[in-house]
């Protein structure tokens, strides 16, 4: 009897791989608190952004919205139970705004009740040995904020009142949360508000306001952090930024390389560039001149923060060519003007670069994976002697809502795109002797996709949306997950060099 090769042999059948993590390495799995808690006006907690944009918006009335989403408000504890059962030790989750200070501002109220409800989750992850990774801002914010001032445009205001609401974390989570994420993935926040939020009036203006205000926001956190806080609770703290890495669909192409550096100077170097270096990649200059001035004071802020961050956090997903050809500004829409005006394709002479998930998110190409982390450390984190976290990494089956459970949890594809990617993560910690001290898989739970609705389905949990217990149901991607770990990650105590 021939016995069928499965995704994870990819890994567990090479011996050379055997014990390629340290045993401090994080495995976990990353959700975000719209997408899952929902409660949206539960115990006190204010409207949010993105609450205003689903509920009310005619455009999503027919995909969904997350009043009620995963209920994980309600059902916390069947989320810890999953955690455990994946043999996980840490997990992702970040703290929605509105449900910690429900109007958002520096003299605004806390609520107690959502407080409590953190607190609950905090210490029922903890007594089950399972490590909070807590993202402070994960694009919701208080809705009363953009009546006030609108939002991040309003960078003073913004910067204010942001810092403030981290400092309510510190206090309130600080003694147990040791592992902070001050900001998930800017550039996505940032083309949600030019393509939805805010397309009404975006220009290039509102653009910089946005690059200026989320970068002070992290550095001021940052700065706060470790002056007032890490001295007394001890933990750490960095950002997470996201790219799907663009290379020349031509090496030999001038055009090519020149749009493929472009993009990535854009996608990644418009916030790790400042946050990291110390400036802004000359592309946003040439971009937006003027508008993306700091002061000096800002300046030295920021330049500080940068010795102070502890990791370099990377969402993940996928990889696309440049062509060298590019959009024109003035015809361009503003999807394609927020992510850098350069044409990327997923075919190069009649092949198409990987696996194609639902709408095109992701296609699954292990090796961008590898040469996205190489650029990591060599441009940053080897300079700042600090490790990447993969803070978020996963697979998305195209026509997955359609399916019945069976065939969802029995998930191929997505096990294919963990083995390769999971792969290419070890190799880059051996081979290529790149420090990363964590993966987490997106996402727990198949959840609300933002504008997406409950279409792209990225748990590792099926999660039945039509019920009102929210039936969590396991997929056999999540099992192979712990597999693969139990096979990389070492039982041995590594003596320090």
């Amino acid at each position: 009897m021939t016995i069928a090769p499965r995704p994870e042999d990819l890994i567990t059948s090479d011996a050379s791989l055997k014990d390629t993590l340290p045993r401090d390495f994080w495995y976990a799995a990353a959700t975000a608190a719209y997408q899952i808690e929902g409660g949206w006006d539960a115990d006190g907690k204010g409207a949010s952004n993105w609450d205003v944009l689903m509920n009310d918006d005619p455009r999503f009335k027919d995909i969904g919205d997350g009043r009620v989403a995963c209920d994980s408000y309600r059902l916390w504890r069947e989320d810890i139970a999953l955690l455990k059962q994946y043999g996980m030790n840490s997990y992702r989750f970040s703290l929605a705004w509105s449900r910690i200070i429900p109007d958002g501002g520096e003299g605004d109220a806390v609520n107690e009740k959502g407080v409590a409800y953190y607190d609950n989750l905090i210490n029922g992850l903890l007594a089950e040995d399972i490590t909070p990774f807590v993202t402070i801002f994960h694009w919701d914010h208080p809705y009363v904020l953009e009546q006030r001032y609108n939002g991040f445009e309003s960078v003073d205001d913004i910067v204010r009142d942001f810092v403030n609401y981290a400092r309510v974390c510190f206090e309130r989570f600080g003694d147990r949360v040791k592992h902070w994420i001050t900001i998930n993935e800017p550039l996505v926040y940032t083309l949600f508000n030019a393509t939805y939020m805010k397309e009404g009036r975006w220009t290039d203006k509102e653009h910089a306001a946005f690059v200026r205000g989320l970068v002070l926001c992290h550095a001021y956190t940052v700065e706060l952090y470790d002056r007032e806080f890490r001295p007394k609770q001890g933990g750490e703290i960095g950002i997470t930024l996201n790219i799907d890495i663009c290379v020349p669909i031509d090496d030999a192409d001038p055009a090519a390389r020149a749009a493929a550096h472009a993009s990535v100077d854009h996608m990644l170097g418009m916030y790790a560039d400042p946050i990291y270096l110390g400036f802004f990649p000359r592309t946003a200059i040439d971009r937006f001149g003027d508008e993306l001035t700091l002061t000096n004071e800002q300046w030295a802020v920021v330049n500080a923060a940068a010795t102070k961050v502890d990791f370099f956090g990377i969402n993940h997903y996928s990889t696309s060519y440049a062509t060298g050809k590019w959009f024109d500004f003035e015809t361009a829409d503003k999807w394609k003007r927020t992510r850098g005006l350069q044409e990327r394709v997923k075919e190069r002479n009649g092949e198409v670069i990987g696996n194609r998930g639902q709408d095109g998110h992701p296609y699954d190409v292990p090796w961008g994976f590898r040469r996205l982390l190489r650029h990591i450390h060599n441009r940053y984190t080897r300079k700042l002697g600090i490790p990447i976290i993969v803070t978020e990494n996963g697979f998305a089956t195209d026509q997955e809502y359609k399916m019945g459970l069976d065939e969802a949890v029995n998930d191929v594809q997505r096990q294919q795109f963990y083995a390769g990617y999971i792969r290419e993560l070890a190799l880059a910690i051996r081979d290529d002797g790149i420090p990363i001290t964590g993966y987490m898989a997106w996402s727990l739970l198949d959840n609300i996709e933002w504008t997406t609705g409950y279409v792209p389905r990225f748990g590792l949990t099926a999660v039945d949306f039509e019920s009102e217990e929210r039936t969590r149901t396991p997929k056999d991607s999540a099992f192979m997950l712990r597999r693969v770990f139990e096979y990389l990650v070492s039982r041995e105590v590594r003596k320090a060099e």
